[in-house]
This record gives C-alpha cells, sequence and structure tokens, in this order.
C-alpha cells in the first residue's frame, strides 16, 4: 500500500489501490495504515521529551505541563480519526445478524456486490458496514424491488413502515460527510496547536538546557 500513510482515503474507505471500492471493514493493514496517516497528519512531534533530570527542573515542570495541554488539543484533533478506525473494525457480534439477513435472497445479491474483501472473510462486518449494508440492501438494491412485489399482509405492512424509513440513507450519507468534515477540522485544530506551542516549547526547552549547562 505505497503512500497510504499520507492519503485521507486511507481513513475514509481503507488503504488500497487507487480507484478501488470503498472497504468499511478493515484488515489488519488497513487499520495499520490508517493509523500512520493519523500519525503524520495530526499527532507529528513538535518538541523533544524531557530526560529525567530536565523534566525535574522548575523549567522542566513548565515545560510539561505546556506538553500536556498540546497533547489535550492533540487527543480533541484525532478523535473524530479514532472513531473513524474503532468503527471500521470487525465485529463479531454482526455475524448472527448476518446470517439472518442473507437468507434473503436480494439481501445476499446485495452481500456479494458491496462487501468488503475482509466482511467476506471473516463473515462480520464493522458498525460502519453493517450500517451500510443494513440500509443499502432496501434502498439501493434493484433486487429487493421483486421481495417487494411479492409480499402481500402483514408482511407488506411491515415493510411499508420500513420503507418510510428510507431517510435513513440520506442520513446515512450526510453523517459520512460530517465525520469527514470534523477530520478536517481536526486537523485544521491539531495545525494551530503546532503553530501555538511549537515555539513556546522550544523556548522553553532552550530554557531548561541553559539552566543544566547544555546537558543532553
Amino acid at each position: 500500500m505505497p503512500g497510504a500513510d499520507k492519503r485521507l482515503d486511507s481513513l475514509t474507505i481503507g488503504a488500497g489501490k487507487n480507484g478501488k471500492d470503498q472497504d468499511l471493514t478493515f484488515s489488519q493493514a488497513q487499520t495499520d495504515a490508517a493509523r500512520m496517516y493519523t500519525q503524520n497528519s495530526a499527532r507529528r512531534s513538535v518538541a523533544p521529551q524531557l530526560k529525567k533530570g530536565q523534566a525535574e527542573s522548575d523549567a522542566g515542570v513548565q515545560y510539561i505541563g505546556l506538553m500536556n495541554q498540546y497533547n489535550s488539543i492533540i487527543s480533541a484533533a484525532t478523535d473524530p480519526q479514532d472513531q473513524m478506525i474503532a468503527a471500521s473494525q470487525p465485529l463479531d457480534s454482526t455475524k448472527d445478524l448476518l446470517k439472518e439477513a442473507r437468507s434473503s435472497k436480494s439481501a445476499e445479491a446485495y452481500y456479494q456486490k458491496i462487501a468488503s474483501p475482509e466482511a467476506k472473510r471473516t463473515g462480520t462486518m464493522s458498525a460502519r458496514e453493517f450500517e451500510s449494508f443494513e440500509v443499502g440492501r432496501r434502498y439501493a438494491n434493484t433486487e429487493y424491488q421483486a421481495d417487494l412485489q411479492n409480499m402481500t399482509g402483514d408482511n407488506l405492512v411491515r415493510e411499508q413502515i420500513r420503507v418510510q424509513t428510507q431517510t435513513n440513507w440520506l442520513l446515512l450519507e450526510l453523517r459520512n460527510d460530517v465525520t469527514r468534515g470534523n477530520i478536517i477540522n481536526g486537523l485544521n485544530l491539531a495545525s494551530s496547536a503546532r503553530q501555538e506551542f511549537e515555539p513556546v516549547l522550544g523556548e522553553k526547552y532552550r530554557a531548561v538546557n541553559g539552566r543544566l549547562g547544555g546537558a543532553n
């Protein structure tokens, strides 16, 4: 996965070749690539860690305090990315739910069409992929129309109620857009934190070294 550690799509659709289909359940390699992207984009180091002797000085205590403030901002900045990675991990709890859903021919056809390689390999899906599958198999699946035509009585009534929730698909897409925006906003927040704290930390670090006679 060359360059995956510097591409946003490693986080949103899973690392891989250009033009690949989206994978909403990540393999371990895709998870590692997504974490490296987060590290490179928002968790870049702005100052060195203090050694024990440096940390115990007055200037060192102030330096550590500033680092704690900086890291608290970085935690907020990277939270959307961390949540995205967590929601892309396979869940054992989806195995039985998928088995039940795939008993429908239309759902099985949709599954074979859109399921990620990791989902097919493990028989499970991530929270992201399972949610997308549940909505999409009803509202983005032509096979579903045949099922609908064959429904009668109570089954049809129940399905008509489900159809009223079609807006879930649009809400899902909107949520994905908002999540992507949160990721980008997090990067902007991280960049602002670096601009604020890097010169202050640099100055404080020089003060620590100066008071200890330049010890490393």
